[in-house]
């Protein structure tokens, strides 16, 4: 499909910063055991990441709104690079908070990344906007190999466990700085500031906000939910080892992006909230294949499909919230769509290691049918509006 060279830029370089996340997934979990003063608090990691994500996101758009997006890029990613130094430190002096600290700055970049979804969508015609974002997805396929692979890679590089893997990844982050050299301006994606925006509480009372917003903040947070507790449920609790616990948390990570192949194509033909139904569907699968068995299979099968129906879920939101704004209300309503997803997303990745330790792998897969449910309430209302299009 022909896409502004944007598109294209943004997902080469998404993949390799996207990288972080699945190397802090995977590895997070392994230090937290090391060196946390509780195993309740061996996720303490992981939570932080999604911690710093949420609470870095509003000042990252204040900061795009007025250096613009690619100025902005380049100066959260270069923080990222001395940061990922940071962390490799802590890692080498066994320090488990200021391990978690420079996990929580990490959040300057990831949340930058959270904003190169909209400047694809800006760089495009407003039809290819689903596009745009399934391409944009396609990144994290690389990054769930990268990040895990880098690691295994490092774990034995130096005299410290996985401090080596946090000087691989230094390199990732320069890769993409280069690349974002290459961004140009579009026209679509400068501010507009004609007209009288409307007053935020306003925009958040529309339902197609109200589902946009709640279909993309479950969506992370079944998923976080659940992934966060997988390696510690494999590895600790059902003594897999840790080769196997990689090669699901990589699948899971692939079943999240290889879908946008054709999501894109989906959202466009079934419309947004087939989608959204479909990947609910999948959510409730992914639940019960978990619930019924602790097998090899049942992990693998159970997180492959909650990839997928994140997926599903994520770019039907996506594209659902341009049509909550207009062009002048674009950064706040971006800023707290993306500050209320990864704000619960930090709360549930903050409570998994308490639950899976405490409570154990089942009660944790239940305790998402509330969210699901909260989903099918927010459609229904949607729908129940006059002015709902029953073809988006």
């Amino acid at each position: 499909m022909k896409l502004h060279s944007n598109v294209w830029l943004l997902m080469l370089a998404q993949a390799f910063i996207g990288s972080i996340g699945p190397l802090v997934v995977f590895v997070g979990g392994f230090i937290g055991m090391q060196l946390a003063p509780s195993a309740t608090l061996a996720t303490m990691p992981v939570a932080f990441m999604v911690i710093g994500i949420a609470t870095c996101t509003l000042p990252i758009v204040r900061l795009f709104s007025l250096t613009g997006r690619k100025k902005g890029f380049l100066l959260t990613i270069s923080i990222g690079v001395i940061n990922t130094l940071f962390c490799a430190y802590a890692v080498s002096v066994q320090h488990f908070w200021l391990f978690c600290f420079s996990i929580l700055l990490f959040g300057i970049p990831l949340a930058a990344v959270q904003q190169f979804r909209f400047a694809a969508m800006e760089s495009v015609a407003p039809d290819k906007a689903g596009q745009a974002v399934s391409i944009l997805l396609l990144a994290g396929l690389a990054a769930a190999f990268i990040g895990p692979e880098l690691g295994l890679a490092g774990k034995d590089l130096f005299a410290t466990e996985f401090v080596g893997s946090f000087v691989l990844l230094v390199g990732n982050l320069i890769i993409a700085l280069i690349i974002l050299l290459f961004i140009t301006p579009t026209e679509s994606a400068q501010i507009n500031l004609t007209g009288q925006p409307r007053a935020l509480r306003q925009i958040m009372r529309q339902p197609v906000f109200i589902l946009a917003l709640c279909s993309a903040t479950v969506g992370f947070a079944v998923m976080s939910f659940i992934m966060t507790a997988t390696p510690i449920s494999m590895h600790v609790h059902h003594h897999f080892s840790m080769e196997q616990t990689k090669w699901v948390i990589q699948s899971h990570i692939v079943a999240m992006y290889l879908p946008s192949l054709i999501t894109g194509i989906l959202v466009k033909k079934l419309g947004a909230i087939r989608l959204l139904q479909i990947g609910l569907l999948a959510l409730t699968s992914c639940i019960v294949i978990g619930f019924i068995n602790q097998s090899y299979s049942h992990f693998w099968f159970s997180l492959v499909i909650l990839g997928i129906g994140w997926n599903f879920m994520f770019v039907a939101a996506t594209s659902l919230l341009p049509k909550s704004y207009q062009e002048n209300e674009k950064f706040k309503v971006q800023g707290i769509n993306d500050f209320a997803i990864f704000s619960v997303q930090a709360l549930v990745s903050l409570s998994a290691g308490w639950v899976i330790q405490i409570a154990g792998w089942n009660t944790l897969l239940l305790l998402n049918l509330p969210l699901l449910l909260l989903v099918i309430i927010c459609i229904i209302y949607w729908q129940k509006q006059p002015t709902s299009d029953p073809n988006q």
